[in-house]
């Protein structure tokens, strides 16, 4: 209903029936003109129409709550407990705002209150941090788009802060690799193992030590990676038959260099003995934690501090492209879902940018004919 209020100017007052039957209501003053009331009215009322019971009234933190338990069952627990950090972080600052009320600018003012924030170890968070908040959140967006609660996603479009000190892995070059590898051997037998998949095959932590005897297969020469050793519901580390992503799961091919260290770590095992994972020692295997903080001790003595377990993967796909793969193969390699995930190794070698840049000046010089070059020095 539209009507005009003496010194108020036009009021538009809208109801609409939410999907329980329960009218709700809502005006609107001061519109210098009836059509522009009206629009408003129309409107709201189309915005509006057959919207869920809560729709008015849920919140940022009401809805991240719901978003969290539909993702639960299909994604990995450390994947899970990556999407509740980030929610907790937005909850806090954005938590009570109801979502119909939400826009850009108060998203990116959230965001720039995060810089502010801290880790638990007394450190900035990084801009990195902040971005995948507004990827969770973002993505809870667009469930609350799917069910007809918003017609459009605030978080689409908004600024991130800019990343002033953007992180850099650090990588082990193909060069002090074997003699990282052998020192390992010797040093600690088990973790040895973890890294040369890593390094080798760019596994993740969780697929190296989560990898069985049975999904190996020596007469075809193959590696199945279909599952992986993590951290389960209860905190406690279990295998899961899940991947990462869709894409984790892929079949690699077994070097004989792997073969016949595999070879020889399984006729290390007592005669009767039938070990289940590659990596077990004594029928057990160490928790995802223990394994990195045992590489982190190692790592340091030998000369390569602050190189993280997870850099290992890191420094396969380096040698990789610098071996002369290509991209799509180093994607398929490490069970990349993305191909803009793995291109970021591309623009950060400077060995291949070199050697890339020197073949297109061989390939615009050296392709002139000499007669054709003579002519033009005379």
């Amino acid at each position: 209903m539209v009507e005009f209020i003496k010194g108020k100017g036009w009021r538009a007052r809208a109801s609409y029936i939410d999907a329980a039957g329960v009218r709700h209501q809502k005006s609107k003053s001061w519109f210098a003109r009836k059509k522009d009331a009206q629009a408003w009215e129309d409107e709201y009322i189309k915005a509006n129409a057959g919207a869920p019971a809560d729709a008015d009234t849920m919140t940022v933190a009401e809805l991240l709550t719901q978003y969290l338990k539909l993702r639960e069952p299909v994604i990995s627990p450390n994947t899970y407990y990556g999407y509740e950090n980030c929610a907790r972080r937005i909850t806090a600052h954005l938590g009570d705002v109801p979502i119909r009320q939400l826009n850009r600018l108060r998203i990116e003012s959230a965001y720039a209150d995060m810089r502010n924030d801290v880790t638990p170890n007394g450190k900035p968070i990084r801009a990195a941090t902040i971005a995948y908040a507004h990827r969770v959140l973002k993505a809870a967006l667009n469930y609350a788009v799917d069910c007809d609660i918003l017609r459009k996603n605030p978080a689409t479009g908004a600024r991130l802060p800019e990343d002033t000190d953007p992180f850099k892995a650090q990588t082990i070059a193909s060069k002090d690799a074997e003699g990282l590898l052998m020192r390992l051997r010797q040093h600690d037998s088990q973790l040895y193992i973890v890294v040369l998949l890593e390094l080798i095959y760019g596994m993740r932590r969780g697929e190296a030590l989560g990898l069985r005897w049975q999904d190996i297969d020596f007469t075809n020469g193959r590696i199945y990676i279909s599952g992986q050793y993590t951290v389960g519901a209860d905190h406690k580390p279990e295998w899961k038959p899940q991947a990462k992503t869709k894409s984790s799961r892929r079949d690699l091919v077994l070097v004989k260099f792997v073969t016949d260290e595999l070879h020889a770590i399984r006729s290390a095992f007592p005669r009767g003995y039938i070990p289940y994972y590659v990596c077990e020692l004594d029928g057990q295997l160490p928790s995802p934690n223990a394994i990195s903080h045992r590489w982190k001790k190692f790592a340091s003595t030998c000369g390569f501090p602050g190189v993280r377990m997870h850099d290992l993967r890191h420094s396969s796909a380096m040698m990789m492209i610098q071996a002369g793969a290509d991209l799509v193969t180093v994607m398929s390699t490490l069970g990349h879902s993305k191909i803009e995930t793995t291109q970021r190794y591309l623009s950060e070698d400077f060995e291949v940018s070199a050697r890339v840049a020197n073949q297109v000046v061989a390939n615009i010089f050296d392709s002139t004919p000499a007669k054709e070059k003579q002519k033009k020095s005379v």
